[in-house]
């Protein structure tokens, strides 16, 4: 069942001289959590702001559990949305106890507030600590605490802004896997903002990848990973390898040597082999039709990357074992196993 809708919505500040969302349509499930993802002036944020209420398209509708809260000039208050919103400093009131913080947020919105406040403390982990003030928590409890203001008046949907950018890296992979056991227990849900890719790919359900205010692809992890509709998407999880080739009846002849594979049937002229670091398989002797000379090595302790240069000067990276030891210059044959074909 679809929760929320976007369709053609489009948005530029005034002075601005580009869009800062363009033509963008996505829709979000009953239950699902969905990222959104890029740079900065993607219109990640944009979108965000526009859902809750604290800016208006300039075209477009927005749809809510079956209501246009936005339509032409009409929308719907922001106070009037039924929208949870987490910041991304998480906005707690210092002068605030943890439960006094989730009782702001339910004032004339729910029977027994005090319960309710206590009940969702209790849900994020909290509920020994409701006495406390903000400044007496860690980073991660503050959030927690954002959350349970955020889910406890029952929102229809929860939006979050960088949930997880204040927190150390050692926390982080602790308070994403949390928060979404939370949201999924409570069967809210939700939709973020965030630059960084770990966080996107670890916690969401499907993901939206925006680049320049337009929506390049909105999928499931996996398959933005594996099945990217463009350039663009394909170096956003990881920087990809590029090798210039040419077709032949039977594979592609490169600098880097030689890859059997039908679909150069399909092209005439010079193409572009992209492939990630995981997709070539280094060899242990010269049954590999492919090579190049070791320039550096560099080891991240469960594997390496191998820096390989052709006889020209390009260069490539791949993944290696990292219990193996290359010496530099030496030659390394690979294979590629999986790699994407386009027309240079």
């Amino acid at each position: 069942m679809t929760l929320l809708e976007l369709k053609q919505i489009t948005k530029k500040y005034s002075q601005a001289d580009q869009f800062a969302v363009n033509n963008v349509s996505f829709s979000v499930e009953k239950g699902e959590i969905l990222a959104l993802v890029g740079e900065s002036g993607s219109g990640k944020t944009t979108l965000l702001r526009l859902i809750a209420g604290l800016e208006h398209p300039d075209d477009g509708y927005i749809s809510l559990a079956g209501n246009k809260i936005v339509e032409g000039k009409k929308s719907v208050p922001a106070n009037k949305r039924n929208v949870g919103m987490v910041f991304q400093d998480y906005a707690l009131f210092p002068h605030l106890t943890l439960l006094e913080n989730v009782l702001f947020g339910l004032k004339g919105k729910v029977q027994n507030p005090k319960n309710v406040a206590k009940d969702t403390l209790n849900l994020v982990g909290l509920s020994e600590n409701v006495k406390k003030y903000p400044h007496q928590l860690s980073g991660g409890q503050q959030q927690r605490v954002a959350l349970a203001r955020a889910i406890a008046p029952g929102p229809a949907i929860l939006l979050m802004d960088e949930p997880f950018s204040n927190l150390d890296a050692v926390l982080k992979d602790q308070v994403r896997e949390e928060i979404r056991l939370i949201i999924k227990e409570t069967q809210t849900t939700a939709l973020f903002v965030t630059h960084d890719t770990r966080d996107a790919l670890s916690t969401a359900d499907r993901i939206a990848i925006l680049h320049k205010g337009y929506l390049q692809q909105i999928d499931t992890p996996r398959n933005l990973y594996e099945f990217p509709e463009n350039g663009y998407v394909a170096n956003f999880f990881a920087k990809q390898n590029e090798i210039l080739a040419t077709s032949t009846d039977d594979g592609f002849y490169s600098t880097f040597g030689f890859l059997s594979d039908e679909r150069s049937k399909l092209f005439s002229n010079q193409v572009r082999l992209s492939f990630r670091t995981e997709s070539a398989v280094v060899g242990k002797n010269d049954t590999q039709a492919m090579s190049g000379k070791l320039v550096k090595s560099t080891y991240f302790g469960d594997h390496q990357l191998l820096k390989i240069a052709d006889e020209e000067g390009r260069f490539i990276t791949i993944r290696a074992n990292a219990n193996r030891i290359y010496e530099r210059q030496s030659v390394i044959f690979f294979s590629i196993e999986k790699f994407m074909v386009e027309e240079a």
